[in-house]
This record gives structure tokens, C-alpha cells and sequence, in this order.
């Protein structure tokens, strides 16, 4: 099968391994403008079936080699006996402990987190450049005004989604600051501290204080516009817990949100297929969902949790919690 691929991020470059590694003849169209980051967040810290999905990325990242390195995470806050129940039956060790460094008790976890390289997957895929536009009515894909054919085209451009097919979905604003802090396990511990309102992660995990810090509001906006937003609306509760913090930059990207915020997949048209949603946590779920999609073209299996057509009575909705915030 002839098969387009509109959108070159975690989901696209996924779904171009797959279906590659299936037999398909693959393209993949990519604008270039979203920025890709050198690592990002797996975790299995999640909840209910998205724990599946992240338990099949983390096959993907395997299966592919895509680099990744395993670190602690320490979750701050009460977190019901089920979720727990369900992150060990994931094959994530948890106990609860006293952390001296944070001065506070936590779910002190390992096994169920991760950075990614994420750029390396990404990298890894070959593309042409150039801006798509849908015909839904036609079923035609165009690429800077030429007609591109192919037996299925999958779109999957992330906060470009709503903009190329009007699926109902939302691009929103989601960011991040790297710190620099006297507290040297930072830099090598994952945090997720409900309490005070914030996570952190490592930047490279070398052991000193560097590390990221974030989960500021999200700011609903059509994506390419630059944002502005204020640090401290986070830093300062992180500072409630971890002390003096020196903020050294600030960055973000757009991502794509639904109704609920979990991920979706589904038909716009015989020929035309949508996946997206990854609502900010797309190293989790990404190449989970890519594995459905590819379930999808060639069975027609579908799982109706995730099936785009759960959204059907929805008509306006506002951005809410990221799924990966317990």
C-alpha cells in the first residue's frame, strides 16, 4: 500500500517504522516548523489504559533503539492505592519513603521513568519539505499546491491538526525552564510534586543541579505565535520546595489538545485517517498509539477509548489537565 504521512513528529516518524517494517511504500511530508527537542519524558506513571499505550512505546523505543536512560522518580502527594496498584502491576518498584533532600515523604519509583532522545527517532526519518493542504470533500492531499497520490494518507501534525482537517481538537501553548539549583540530586531524579504544582526532570543527568522545571498553565493559541509567559507562575512554587532556583532559559512548543485529553485516532474520509491528541505527553503514548493506527489500517480493529468518534457531541471545549498529571 501507498501510504502519505502528513507530519514528521513522535507520532509521524513512528507510524514510518511501522508501516515500513509492514511492506508499505511510505512518504513523509514535514514544514519543519515545530522545534524538536533533544530529549523528552517517557514515563509509566500514568493512569488506567494509557499505561498500556506508554508500555508499548517503551517496546517501540526498544524495538528501534532509540537511546534512552532510566532515572528515579520521586512523586509528592497522595496518589490513590489503584494508581499504585497499577504501576507496579506495570512493572514499576514503588515505596514510600522519607526523601531527606525534599524534607517531605514520597513514592520513591523505579523503573517507570525515562528520557528519550526523541530527536534521534525523529531524525532518523527521511522527508519531503513543504506545507500540506487537505481536501476532505475530494479526498486530495496537496503538497505547496501539487496533488500528492497515494492508497491512504495519515495526518498527524500535531497543533496543525484542527488548522488542516477542523477535527475537533485544540493547539495550546505548553512550556518549560531550565534551572540551575544548589540541590544536586535534581539533576538526576525525576519530581512530580502535587503538592506544590510542579514537575522536574533532568537535562542530561550528570548529577549537578541542572535540571527543567514545569506544568504552567496552558495557554490556548493557534501554533507558530509566539508566546510570552511568566516563569515565576511555576518557579515559585518549585522554590516552596526545593530553595533558591536560577532560572537560565525559558522555551516551549505548541501541542495539540482533545476534549478529554487523551489520545484519538479515526477516519476523516475512506482515504483520509487523523491520529493526534498526544495533549503533551506524546513520548508516553506516541508509538502506543501509532501501533493502534497501524492495527486500524490493515484489520480495522479500533479501541473505542481512544476512536475519534467519542468526540461526535462535542461542540467547544476549553484545554484542561495534561493526562500525565495524576
Amino acid at each position: 500500500m501507498k501510504i502519505v504521512i502528513v507530519g514528521r513528529g513522535i507520532l509521524g516518524s513512528s507510524l514510518y517504522h511501522l508501516l515500513r517494517r509492514k511492506g508499505h511504500e511510505v512518504k513523509v511530508i514535514e514544514s519543519g516548523e515545530r522545534r524538536v527537542f533533544p530529549s523528552l519524558i517517557h514515563s509509566l506513571l500514568l493512569k488506567d489504559r494509557d499505561i498500556e499505550l506508554a508500555r508499548m512505546s517503551l517496546d517501540f523505543y526498544r524495538e528501534f533503539s532509540v537511546p534512552m536512560k532510566e532515572f528515579i522518580s520521586i512523586t509528592l502527594g497522595k496518589v490513590d492505592s489503584e494508581i499504585l496498584n497499577s504501576w507496579e502491576r506495570a512493572g514499576v518498584e514503588i515505596r514510600e519513603e522519607h526523601v531527606s533532600w525534599l524534607k517531605a515523604n514520597g513514592i520513591v519509583a523505579r523503573g517507570g521513568d525515562r528520557l528519550v532522545y526523541i530527536s534521534r527517532l525523529i531524525s532518523s526519518v527521511p522527508f519531503v519539505r513543504g506545507k500540506a493542504k487537505i481536501d476532505l470533500l475530494k479526498e486530495k492531499v496537496y503538497l505547496d499546491g501539487k496533488e500528492i497520490h497515494a492508497d491512504k494518507y495519515l495526518v498527524v501534525a500535531g497543533p496543525w491538526n484542527p488548522c488542516l482537517l477542523g477535527v475537533k481538537t485544540k493547539s495550546y501553548y505548553c512550556w518549560a525552564t531550565l534551572v540551575a539549583s544548589g540541590v544536586k540530586e535534581l539533576g538526576n531524579h525525576f519530581i512530580y510534586d502535587y503538592e506544590k504544582g510542579f514537575y522536574s526532570r533532568p537535562l542530561l543527568g550528570l548529577g549537578t543541579g541542572i535540571a527543567i522545571v514545569g506544568d504552567g498553565r496552558a495557554i490556548e493559541s493557534p501554533p507558530g505565535r509566539r508566546i510570552p509567559v511568566d516563569e515565576n507562575e511555576v518557579l515559585d512554587r518549585a522554590r516552596e520546595r526545593l530553595g533558591s532556583l536560577h532560572p537560565l532559559y525559558t522555551a516551549g512548543e505548541f501541542c495539540e489538545g482533545t476534549p478529554d485529553m487523551r489520545p484519538a485516532y479515526g477516519p476523516m474520509t475512506d482515504k483520509i485517517l487523523y491520529a493526534g491528541g498526544l495533549d503533551g505527553y506524546g513520548a508516553e503514548v506516541g508509538p502506543g498509539l501509532a501501533k493502534l493506527v497501524v492495527e486500524f489500517i490493515e484489520t480495522g480493529e479500533k479501541i473505542k477509548e481512544y476512536f475519534l468518534d467519542r468526540f461526535t457531541g462535542v461542540t467547544d471545549f476549553t484545554v484542561g489537565r495534561e493526562p500525565h498529571e495524576i
